[in-house]
């Protein structure tokens, strides 16, 4: 299988972002306005995953001001998308915080979404924390951090 293309998030790609969001989550659902939003704005970058010419997944950073620590904000994938296509979101999403001057990514994953969580350890990602109550529904999130300075 050939990687997916990634590229930057574009206007032309709002009714296919909200197509992976809602079969991807049953609940804390972005919505198209959250996404347009984050395509112009300087404090996010939205990255897409294209196969075939489809999009099928996506990657959507947050950045503030004086802070040297990303955050991936959300990430999913098409369900019938291939395996993979949310390990090369990630690697380009740390390639942009990088480029950002960040030293660090932090991110939340559902507790039960195991295979989430995998790919995130997999990837270098640490727990540092758990939030219960985080999600709509009651669920349970943990924090895990990844540094991206290179020195450890």
């Amino acid at each position: 299988m050939n990687a997916p293309a990634i590229r930057r998030g574009r206007d032309s790609d709002l009714d296919r972002l909200v197509t992976i969001e809602d079969a991807a989550f049953d609940t804390d659902r972005l919505s198209r306005r959250s996404f347009a939003h984050a395509l112009t704005s300087s404090a996010s970058a939205l990255f897409v995953a294209e196969r075939d010419g489809a999009v099928v997944g996506y990657a959507l950073l947050n950045f503030r001001r004086n802070s040297r620590k990303a955050r991936l904000f959300s990430i999913a994938r098409d369900p019938g998308a291939p395996a993979g296509v949310g390990r090369v979101l990630l690697a380009a999403a740390e390639r942009e915080a990088i480029a950002r001057g960040c030293l660090a990514m932090r991110l939340e994953v559902r507790e039960t979404n195991s295979r989430a969580a995998r790919l995130y350890e997999r990837s270098g990602y640490r727990r540092f924390g758990r939030h219960a109550d985080y999600y709509e529904d009651g669920g349970a999130a943990l924090r895990l951090e990844k540094d991206l300075s290179g020195e450890g």
